[in-house]
């Protein structure tokens, strides 16, 4: 089985040049050994579970998932997460899969883990590995799409609705393109049934009132929204036109 438009990533170890033995499989000389990922980057939120399949290219006949390694950078990450398995192979190599699963997590679990994973038998001269990230997203969703207006006063409005079971830190940020004026807003979004409507005020510096601008909201440090604010002077006196357009 092939992966089609898929971003595959690996890394290649070199066996030195002599014979070696491990347990009964023979070691070749000049053995290359690699691990070959379908794909590099999955976002999930708490509950769901993430599949990273793939390959295993070793010399040393076929490996164990006992002999395989998930490791983090992310301090937070839990190896409970992890589960490997078998799937169905081909010619090219044997078939795995990465699944990481977390369960219920705490606020700070939330964001990036840049994941490894490594294949390493007996003895320290072969090794294979692979990287990957896992990013964990709360349960946050703009219920509405955001109400932003830039004159008389400037405004943004949002509704958003935190469907996990703790509070949730969100940030939201204005900035003027084209300058270095910016507004942003902390505030804790708390778990319940109802969304949750925020409001902020705003006023742009003389000069600053016209041109795009740049609305971005995060949730536990995940982008959630980033659009784009285009604001257009209309022939009616004292009135700016605001239009909204998602970013690329």
């Amino acid at each position: 089985m092939r992966y089609s438009n898929a971003k595959m990533t690996g890394s290649v170890s070199q066996a030195p040049a002599s014979v070696a033995t491990v347990g009964s499989r023979p070691a070749l000389v000049g053995a290359v050994s690699d691990i070959i990922l379908a794909v590099t980057e999955r976002q999930i939120a708490p509950g769901e579970t993430a599949c990273f399949p793939f390959i295993a290219r070793t010399a040393y006949g076929i490996p164990s998932i006992h002999e395989f390694n998930v490791i983090s950078d992310n301090p937070n990450f839990n190896p409970e997460w992890v589960r490997l398995g078998r799937s169905a192979g081909d010619s090219y190599g044997p078939h795995y899969i990465l699944e990481i699963s977390p369960g219920n997590i705490g606020r700070s679990q939330y964001g990036a883990y840049p994941l490894r994973l490594s294949w390493r038998a007996d003895g320290t001269y072969r090794h294979a590995g692979g990287r990957c990230t896992l990013i964990i997203r709360p349960c946050v969703r703009a219920v509405t799409e955001p109400a932003v207006t830039i004159w008389p006063t400037g405004q943004v409005c949002l509704m958003l609705e935190n469907r996990g079971s703790i509070g949730i830190d969100v940030s939201v940020s204005i900035r003027h393109r084209g300058s270095d004026w910016s507004k942003e807003w902390e505030f804790d979004l708390p778990a319940k049934d109802d969304p949750f409507s925020f409001a902020g005020r705003f006023d742009p510096p003389a000069g600053k009132r016209s041109g795009d601008f740049e609305l971005a909201v995060s949730a536990a440090g995940v982008p959630l929204l980033r659009r784009t604010v285009h604001a257009r002077r209309s022939l009616i006196p004292r009135r700016l036109i605001s239009d909204i357009r998602a970013s690329a």
